[in-house]
């Protein structure tokens, strides 16, 4: 059998020709600009690196999107942003209740696999549904942090590939009182409409917004609408002390238009729905309420800060199936516990040292009742309990060599009570450690080296432990899943973050990572198990922007290669499905004029199988290349924006998915070209 590391090696030889070529441009063109304007990525103090690093102090591979950038991408949704960062796949398939981020090459188990916070709060499902990426309105983001590579020393569990922190939009102390309206149309009856209040005084700061939006969808039954309310609110009566409040509801009506076989294709076409499919439908209801207290104190010569992160939440999902009515329905509870103290001691003149303790709990009880409408239905409650205590601890010589190494124990238990069908409880108790160890080098204020090693670990989710498939076509059968255990990897990751040249941004990483028992969904038993060899991720992303002629011209590119693939076990040798081979997005944003903008950009995703497709027999999903170009224009209180996506019309799929029933794989159309615009006023 062919090595599939030997493409990847190839392209990964293309890669760096391309690159060295792109760097001398890059040069010669600096010489010419003279540009004033510098990047101050590096000095962004990261809320999830949870002691306050800034990027340029972290040994791991790091991105931000800010609040420009996001400016600069008008009319995409959350998902396909991110898609556009070195190392991230980020689709949107149908509405956007259909969409998946992969960090770390995990393919169809990223969900599980890639941890998502809101300003710190665990977003993650305990069940398989993972993240739901309708619930974050894109005009209430203030910046995303990117940290890839295992977070289970800080974060615990679904951090296998790293971590995503989406940190919300507040109010400023000392601002008056300000009121942003939003409104954005497009294609597909797509209308959005926002409006935010935010302001504060010496000691309180408030934000307050409300979206709606509503779309009909590129595919026939793909109608959306949705209702967002969020609130913040930070106290400070004193330097030393303050408290902050978040609270946020989220209500959506959906439909799902499913998969196309190419059968269905040639009959319906690309916005067609399979007969089987046109009553899938369903609604969410979720909300949250957060509490923060802080204190900063000192202790000799040392600085510290005491936080007690406390949440709630509660999140009902109902959807609805099959011409027969088919119903699934979960009612889903929510708490969080996260005391933490920070604290910084210089050891010396040039030792400095910087020690994060902290103790989580998370507890999730779950109803849920599934079946076809009638005394079929089943009943179950499930209970998902972890406590996990962390320490990390940061050592910096001479403000260049950083230091750090962590360690965390986790403690979980899973309790699962089926009421009917197949009566019976269980229970599941499980512990586990994560560690890693860190070096960096800045060879300039600006600029570093580094390497990290990391021991992660993912728990099963609640309906991977525990499946109940009564009355899908097999009888009643499921039940506890006793020989399921958690998954454990080991990952390497280093690079290169320079930023010599002020107007220059140029970082490189590359990662191997291994992993045993990783669990996935068998599509023969339609079982979740745990893959009996070990699999292999590699991975190597380059990431380049340039700052030219004082701000008005900024190119940029960025390059990921990946290869994930199993090297031991019944798929030995084989690729895991839904990896792409490669990704990139170049383009560049021209500022011809003050307060006016335009951007063009070219994304570009490779090959990859079909999820399920493990044994590599079907044709894989081809790659895709589109193009995007907007235009925005601010003018003190205004700012109004156009946008066309997809230029050049292609047709393509963003998602396929191999069915062992029909022994045929299943597409997702993606949308052909078009057209959205907004404007945005300030009072």
């Amino acid at each position: 059998m062919n090595d599939p590391r030997r493409g990847f090696h190839l392209e990964r030889e293309n890669l760096m020709k391309i690159l060295a070529l792109i760097f001398v441009l890059v040069l010669s063109l600096v010489n010419l600009s003279h540009a004033e304007q510098t990047f101050d990525l590096e000095k962004i103090i990261l809320e999830a690196s949870r002691s306050n690093d800034t990027v340029g102090n972290m040994n791991k591979d790091v991105s931000v999107i800010t609040s420009q950038d996001i400016a600069n991408a008008p009319g995409k949704s959350l998902p396909e942003l991110l898609g556009t960062k070195a190392g991230v796949y980020g689709i949107q398939y149908g509405n956007i209740k259909n969409s998946q981020v992969d960090l770390g090459s995990f393919g169809e188990t990223s969900l599980s696999n890639t941890l998502v916070l809101v300003d710190g709060r665990r977003t993650n499902q305990i069940d398989l549904s993972g993240q739901d990426w309708a619930q974050i309105d894109l005009n209430s983001v203030d910046r995303i942090e990117i940290i890839k590579g295992s977070g289970s020393v800080l974060y615990g569990d679904n951090a296998d590939g790293g971590v995503i922190n989406i940190v919300t939009k507040k109010g400023h102390k000392d601002q008056r009182p300000s009121i942003t309206l939003f409104n954005e149309i497009g294609n597909y009856q797509t209308q959005k409409h926002s409006f935010d209040l935010s302001g504060g005084t010496h000691v309180l700061d408030y934000r307050m917004d409300y979206a709606r939006e509503q779309t009909t969808g590129y595919r026939a039954q793909s109608d959306y609408w949705a209702d967002d309310f969020n609130t913040r609110l930070g106290f400070d009566p004193t330097d030393a002390f303050g408290i902050d409040f978040s609270q946020g509801y989220h209500l959506d009506s959906y439909q799902l238009p499913g998969a196309l076989f190419l059968s269905n294709i040639e009959q319906f076409g690309r916005t067609g729905v399979r007969p089987s499919l046109n009553n899938d439908h369903g609604w969410t209801s979720d909300s949250h309420f957060d509490v923060t207290p802080h204190l900063k104190f000192n202790f000799g010569t040392s600085d510290g800060e005491f936080s007690l992160f406390t949440s709630e939440r509660k999140r009902d999902n109902k959807f609805f199936t099959g011409s027969t009515v088919y119903e699934t329905m979960y009612e889903t509870n929510s708490y969080e516990f996260q005391p933490k103290a920070v604290l910084s001691t210089p050891l010396s003149e040039s030792l400095g040292n910087k020690l994060t303790l902290g103790y989580d709990v998370f507890y999730a009880k779950n109803k849920r009742r599934s079946g076809y409408l009638g005394p079929a239905e089943d009943l179950v409650f499930v209970s998902k309990a972890t406590e996990g205590a962390y320490i990390l601890d940061e050592l910096t010589i001479n403000e260049k060599w950083l230091l750090n190494t962590g360690f965390r124990q986790t403690w979980a238990s899973y309790v699962f009570d089926q009421k009917e069908q197949i009566a019976g409880k269980s229970w599941i108790k499980s512990r586990t450690p994560g560690y890693e160890d860190g070096l960096g080098y800045k060879y300039n204020a600006r600029s570093k080296v580094y390497v990290n090693y990391a021991h992660s670990y993912r728990l099963p989710a609640v309906d991977e432990f525990y499946q109940n498939l009564y009355d899908f076509g097999f009888g009643p059968q499921g039940g506890l899943n006793p020989d399921l255990t958690f998954q454990t990897g080991n990952e390497y990751h280093w690079g290169v973050k320079d930023n010599t040249l002020k107007n220059i941004r140029f970082s490189m990483d590359f990662y191997v990572a291994q992993y045993k028992n990783e669990i996935y969904l068998d599509p023969q038993t339609f079982f979740n198990t745990n893959y009996n060899g070990r699999t292999r991720h590699y991975g190597q992303e380059a990431d380049l922007a340039v700052d030219l002629f004082n701000g008005k011209v900024e190119p940029f590119v960025n390059v990921t290669f990946e290869q994930a693939s199993f090297v031991k076990g019944q798929y030995s040798g084989n690729e895991i499905p839904f990896v792409p081979n490669q990704m990139a997005n170049a383009g560049v944003i021209w500022r011809p004029l003050k307060g006016l903008s335009t951007k063009l950009s070219v994304n570009e995703v490779g090959k990859s199988f079909a999820i399920s497709d493990q044994t590599n027999t079907h044709p894989k999903l081809k790659s895709y290349t589109t193009a995007d170009w907007n235009a925005r224009y601010v003018f003190k209180n205004i700012e109004v924006w156009v946008g066309l996506n997809n230029i050049f019309n292609k047709k393509y799929y963003t998602y396929g998915v191999y069915s062992t029933f029909a022994n045929d794989t299943g597409y997702y159309p993606a949308p052909g070209r078009n057209v959205s615009g907004g404007v945005k006023l300030k009072f």
